[in-house]
């Protein structure tokens, strides 16, 4: 069984008990160490997994940049480079694992997510210069009910050359996701205070993020009940809150005052 290396571990594996689906490329055969175009049949029934200029991640070898076990990497912003997921029946939350590979470059890597052609979020830029085997991890609110494109790519205007990112640990949940209007009346509580001066305080013990209104991740920590989060720096504005509480994945904007 694969295991997850990343502060993040726990949302994601409540995420994959509770999931529509999931993609580790475990069971894939197609991938090999030259960048091709490709599809195969994903590890979740009726899903299809379409892979543009991308390679394995070399495990086992000297160009190794796995993050566990088999992984896919993309080159670059050029062709672009991409893996989607073609799923059948909705997507809710849509999280998976990332990080540096190869060494050439520093802070020049960038990843987001497209639904049914849309950009929905993306990262800042990450990756110091030299060999760096950070993990980072994306979740996205797709929240869109039957057939769904997901696609993990480099976001529009990232600039061309060799920008090689490897991607793992791909997982769903059903849609719909838990909306803020619903929290009261499944008895699902996150955050205390939605209006926010420099702390958010919360009502249950979970690891969050906070994302801005473009879907960019700008906070994550974990909290327990009853405990606060100091958000002091982030500009004002709306945000958006995720977690899973409770075997529940919640939702809840808050504003920054």
């Amino acid at each position: 069984m694969k295991k997850f290396y990343s502060v993040f571990a726990a949302v994601i594996f409540a995420a994959t008990i509770n999931a529509q689906g999931a993609e580790t490329f475990e069971t894939q055969k197609v991938l090999t160490a030259t960048y091709s175009n490709g599809t195969f049949a994903g590890e979740t029934a009726g899903v299809t997994v379409n892979y543009f200029d991308s390679r394995n991640e070399g495990l086992g070898t000297t160009d190794d940049y796995s993050i566990s076990g088999k992984g896919i990497i993309l080159r670059g912003a050029d062709q672009p480079s991409s893996v989607e997921f073609v799923i059948p029946n909705g997507v809710g939350f849509f999280s998976f694992n990332y990080r540096k590979a190869f060494i050439a470059g520093a802070y020049d890597r960038v990843v987001a997510v497209f639904v049914d052609g849309v950009q929905k979020s993306s990262v800042a830029p990450f990756g110091p210069a030299g060999a760096d085997s950070t993990l980072g991890t994306l979740s996205t609110i797709v929240n869109k009910s039957g057939p769904v494109t997901v696609k993990i790519s480099f976001p529009a205007g990232t600039s061309a050359g060799e920008k090689q990112i490897t991607i793992d640990n791909v997982s769903w949940t059903a849609a719909p996701i838990l909306a803020v209007g619903d929290i009261n009346t499944t008895k699902v509580n996150l955050v205390k205070n939605t209006v926010v001066g420099e702390t958010v305080m919360f009502t249950a013990k979970a690891n969050v993020q906070i994302l801005n209104m473009t879907g960019q991740v700008v906070k994550t920590a974990s909290v327990n009940e009853s405990t606060s989060l100091n958000v002091a720096s982030l500009p004002h504005g709306m945000y958006i809150i995720t977690a899973i509480v409770n075997g529940k994945a919640v939702s809840q904007k808050i504003m920054k005052n």
